[in-house]
C-alpha cells in the first residue's frame, strides 16, 4: 500500500472509525454497559476509558485492541483484511493466493 502520507493519515483515521464503531456494536450485541466491558479488560480501564475508545477522542493500544476482540470472540486480522478489501491485502498475502490457484 503505498500512498502519501495524507492518504495513509485518511485511510488510518477511516480505520479507527471503523474500529470505534465496531467495539459498540460488539458490546451491545454481548449487553455489556461500557462499565462491564472495561472490568473484562485484562488492562486496568475504566467506563470512561471504553466511552472514548467508542467516540474517537481517545486510541487504544494494539494490546487493548487485540484484548477486545478477543473478549468479543472476533477475528481482528479478518476485519483488518476485510477493511483492505480484496485489491489491497499485502503483497505476500496477494502472491499466496496466485500460488494457490
Amino acid at each position: 500500500m503505498k500512498h502519501s502520507p495524507g492518504k495513509r493519515k485518511e485511510e488510518i483515521a477511516r480505520f479507527n472509525r471503523i474500529v470505534q464503531r465496531s467495539i459498540r456494536q460488539m458490546r451491545i450485541e454481548l449487553g455489556l454497559s461500557q462499565r462491564e466491558l472495561a472490568a473484562k479488560m485484562s488492562s486496568q480501564v475504566d467506563q470512561s476509558t471504553v466511552s472514548n475508545w467508542e467516540s474517537g477522542k481517545t486510541d487504544m493500544t494494539s494490546a487493548q485492541l487485540l484484548d477486545l476482540f478477543m473478549i468479543f470472540g472476533r477475528d481482528l486480522v479478518q476485519m483488518y483484511f476485510s477493511f483492505l478489501g480484496p485489491g489491497n491485502k499485502p503483497e505476500s498475502e496477494n502472491k499466496q493466493k496466485e500460488e494457490d490457484s
